[in-house]
C-alpha cells in the first residue's frame, strides 16, 4: 500500500474518533448532579436578570440627563413665542394695523370694515385681499367689494343704485365676519381692541414735546430733500409763529429730550422783560411736517417721510422741482389730508377714543390740536415762573368790583362786621327750624 493512501487512512480516523468521542477537556471535568446543574441554571438567569435590570437603569438614568441637559425643540418654541390674544397692547396692535400697508394687498374700505375695525379684532393682511387671524384659529376671510359706479360714467340711476345696495349689504356681511370668522374657541370672537387703542400718547406735555423734537431732529438731518415753505399748506386754525413761540428754549435740532420746566426764583420786575426766553430759530418745514407726525422711514430713506399711526408714505421729491429746471409732480402739500382718514393725527374720534355715535367729530380735537395745547400749557408754566414777584402781586390784586375797605376807618370796619354778623344770624334763624312738640297720648 502506497504511503499516500496510509496518510489518508489515518487523517479519516482521526476524524472519526474526534466525532465520536469527548474531548479531553470535557472528559477532565467531573461530572455534576442534578441539583448542582439546577443551581447552576438559576444563578444563571438570575445574573440576566441583573444586567437587564442594570441596562434598562442604566438607560433610563442617560435618558433623564440628556433630557435635562437638552430640552426639547417645543419647550424652546413655545418660551419664545409671543402670546397672540394681547387687546390691550398698542404696540401690537400697530404690528397687526401695519400688514394692511401695501397697496398691491389692500384697498381702501368703508369705514366699518376698514383695515383698523380688522386689526382691532385680530386679523392681519396676509394676501391679496385677504385676512387670517393670529391666534391661529384658522379663521380667513376675503374682503372684495364691487367697484361704485357714477352717473357720469353713462350708467343710468337704477343700475348705479343696485350696485349701491349690493355693496351695502356686502359691508354689513363683513361686518359681522370680523367677529364671526373666528373660531368658536378664539379668544378673538369674544373680545376686541378698545376704542382708544388708536389713541396717540399726547397727555404728558413733557412727552409730547420731546416726542416732536425727535421727530424734527429726524427730519432736519434730510433739509436737503424737504420741499420749499411755500408749498406747505396747513389747516386754517394752524398758526405757525403762534405756535414757534410757545416753543421751549432749548428746542433745536438735537435729539436731547426736553427738560421739565420747574418753577424758579421769583426775579424784580426791571429784569422780568430781559430773562424771558426768546423763540428757537427752527427749519419751518421740517417743523410743520414733525408738528403733524411726520418723520422719517425707519431705514432712513432719504426723501420719504411716514407717519407711525397710520403707516402713509410721502415721497418727498415729488414735491421738488426737478434737476432740469421742470417743477414738480404737485405743487403743494397738504400736511394734515395726506394722512389717512382714521389716522389720530387728524381724526378727533381715533384720539379722543369715545367710540360714541353721538360724539360729533368736528367737536373732538385732533392729535395735533391736543399738542399745540400742551405746548401752550407748558408755555404758560414757562412765563408764571419767569414773572417776578411785583408783577404777579398786581395780577392776584383784587379787581375793582369787589368790595374794598380800608382798615385805617374804624366806624367802616365796624358797620361791615355787624352786618355780617346779621347776615350770619338770619341764615342760622332760617337754618333752625323748630319742630312741633308731640302731645303726649291720651290715657285711657
Amino acid at each position: 500500500m502506497s504511503y499516500a493512501v496510509e496518510t489518508k487512512k489515518r487523517k479519516f480516523q482521526r476524524v472519526l474518533d474526534s466525532l465520536t468521542k469527548p474531548s479531553s477537556a470535557e472528559s477532565s471535568k467531573p461530572p455534576t448532579t442534578a441539583r448542582e446543574q439546577l443551581h447552576g441554571e438559576s444563578s444563571a438567569a438570575k445574573k440576566i436578570r441583573l444586567s437587564d435590570r442594570d441596562d434598562s437603569s442604566l438607560a433610563s438614568a442617560r435618558r433623564s440627563i440628556l433630557k435635562v441637559g437638552r430640552p426639547s425643540s417645543r419647550d424652546s418654541s413655545a418660551s419664545s413665542t409671543r402670546p397672540s390674544f394681547v387687546p390691550w397692547d398698542r404696540e401690537r396692535f400697530l404690528e397687526r394695523l401695519e400688514t394692511f400697508r401695501r397697496v398691491d394687498r389692500w384697498s381702501p374700505k368703508p369705514s366699518a370694515i376698514s383695515e383698523v375695525e380688522w386689526a382691532k379684532r385680530g386679523w392681519i393682511c396676509t394676501d391679496k385681499s385677504r385676512v387670517t387671524c393670529v391666534g391661529g384659529c384658522g379663521g380667513s376671510v376675503v374682503v372684495k367689494l364691487p367697484d361704485e359706479l357714477d352717473e357720469l360714467d353713462g350708467y343710468d340711476y337704477d343700475k348705479v343704485e343696485e350696485r349701491r345696495q349690493v355693496r351695502d349689504k356686502l359691508v354689513d356681511e363683513y361686518a359681522n365676519r370680523l367677529v364671526q370668522g373666528h373660531g368658536e374657541s378664539c379668544p378673538w370672537r369674544n373680545k376686541g381692541c378698545d376704542a382708544t387703542i388708536h389713541r396717540l400718547a399726547l397727555s404728558n406735555a413733557d412727552v409730547a414735546i420731546s416726542a416732536l423734537q425727535t421727530r424734527y431732529s429726524n427730519l432736519v438731518k434730510i433739509a436737503d430733500s424737504l420741499p420749499a415753505e411755500t408749498i406747505i399748506q396747513t389747516p386754517e386754525s394752524f398758526n405757525i409763529e403762534e405756535i414757534i413761540s410757545t416753543l421751549p428754549p432749548k428746542f433745536d435740532g438735537s435729539e436731547a429730550p426736553v427738560e421739565t420746566t420747574e418753577p424758579q426764583t421769583p426775579q424784580p420786575t426791571e429784569e422780568a422783560h430781559e430773562n424771558l426766553p426768546t423763540p428757537p430759530v427752527v427749519n419751518q418745514t421740517a417743523f410743520v411736517l414733525a408738528f403733524f407726525g411726520w418723520d422719517t422711514t425707519a431705514e432712513k430713506a432719504s426723501g420719504l417721510a411716514s407717519c407711525s399711526a397710520c403707516f402713509r408714505r410721502l415721497g418727498l421729491w415729488m414735491y421738488k422741482p426737478k434737476e432740469n429746471g421742470d417743477p414738480g409732480i404737485y405743487d403743494s402739500l397738504e400736511v394734515a389730508t395726506e394722512h389717512m382718514e382714521y389716522c389720530p393725527w387728524i381724526n378727533g374720534k381715533a384720539q379722543s377714543g369715545t367710540g360714541r355715535a353721538s360724539d360729533k367729530q368736528a367737536e373732538l380735537p385732533s392729535g395735533w390740536e391736543v399738542l399745540a395745547q400742551a405746548l401752550r400749557v407748558k408755555h404758560r408754566r414757562r412765563m408764571r415762573a419767569s414773572t417776578s414777584a411785583g408783577s404777579r402781586a398786581v395780577s392776584e390784586s383784587p379787581s375793582l368790583d369787589c368790595s374794598f375797605f380800608d382798615e385805617s376807618n374804624d366806624d367802616i370796619k365796624k358797620a361791615s362786621d355787624r352786618e355780617w354778623w346779621s347776615k350770619i344770624l338770619r341764615m342760622r334763624q332760617m337754618l333752625n327750624v323748630k319742630t312741633p312738640k308731640k302731645r303726649s297720648a291720651a290715657s285711657p
